[in-house]
């Protein structure tokens, strides 16, 4: 939106406070980033919304100017707000942080949604990891499959480990996008393992610890011979096994 647009607005009196404050005492800048971030990514704005002034913003949510301002200098910064001597007003979508949106969507999908993605994304990964890993990547690997064998029991740690396994074959790619890639959904993958591993029973009748084990001696077989197609194949195997059992999951508590 341009500016001339902008000032053509008139101030908000409809500002949703409650929202932004949530269930906290005492609002810090970064908890404002998060609640600001979150309602613009998921629409509660409309592009060109003009935020109330800095004096009404601190007295409704209980904040010094310092506070907010830092926070502003944050969401400026993603794209998400512009300030201006005329007022606050909220971006366009075409102006914001192309990976802040991406890592929003991430966040807020739903475990079939991240399984699907995997699905399709992951197996690729371990097509090429299996023509560029190098002697360290294979080492490394070996080293994270032995480490999940004493884990069973505990989810928090079974599910960091998956996560670290998952990419280290991106890693083994060489590929420096990918590897962004994977550090960008990393936490809502971690999220999405750890509730398998703490709801599953089986997946493709085994316990899930022993069919991730499974699934990760397949996968890194055929990265040590790199064998590519075998390496994609185990991958989506993997992962069909997965959401097969997250779908049967799911049916039983309907």
């Amino acid at each position: 939106m341009k500016m001339s647009d902008k000032s053509e607005l008139s101030i908000n009196d409809d500002f949703p406070y409650e929202y932004i404050i949530g269930g906290s005492d005492k609002l810090s800048a970064d908890y404002i980033v998060e609640q600001f971030k979150s309602s613009i990514l998921s629409d509660k704005f409309p592009a060109g919304y003009m935020l109330p002034n800095e004096n009404t913003l601190c007295e409704k949510l209980g904040v010094s100017r310092s506070t907010l301002r830092e926070a502003f200098k944050v969401l400026s910064s993603y794209g998400l707000i512009t300030r201006t001597k005329h007022g606050t007003y909220i971006n366009g979508s075409e102006d914001f942080n192309s990976s802040l949106v991406l890592d929003y969507h991430f966040e807020c999908s739903d475990i079939m949604e991240m399984l699907e993605f995997r699905k399709i994304f992951e197996p690729e990964l371990a097509y090429l990891a299996a023509q560029n890993a190098n002697t360290d990547d294979i080492m490394e690997l070996k080293k994270l499959i032995m480490k999940i064998k004493g884990l069973e029991g505990n989810p928090s740690a079974l599910s960091y480990n998956d996560v670290a396994f998952h990419s280290m074959i991106a890693r083994c790619t060489h590929n420096r996008l990918f590897i962004s890639i994977m550090k960008l959904v990393s936490d809502t993958y971690y999220k999405g393992i750890k509730m398998q591993f703490e709801t599953i029973d089986q997946i493709n009748d085994l316990p899930p610890v022993e069919a991730t084990i499974y699934y990760h001696n397949r996968i890194f077989d055929s990265i040590l011979l790199k064998d590519s197609k075998a390496a994609a194949i185990a991958m989506k195997e993997h992962m069909e096994a997965t959401i097969k059992s997250v779908e049967k999951q799911k049916n039983m508590q309907e």
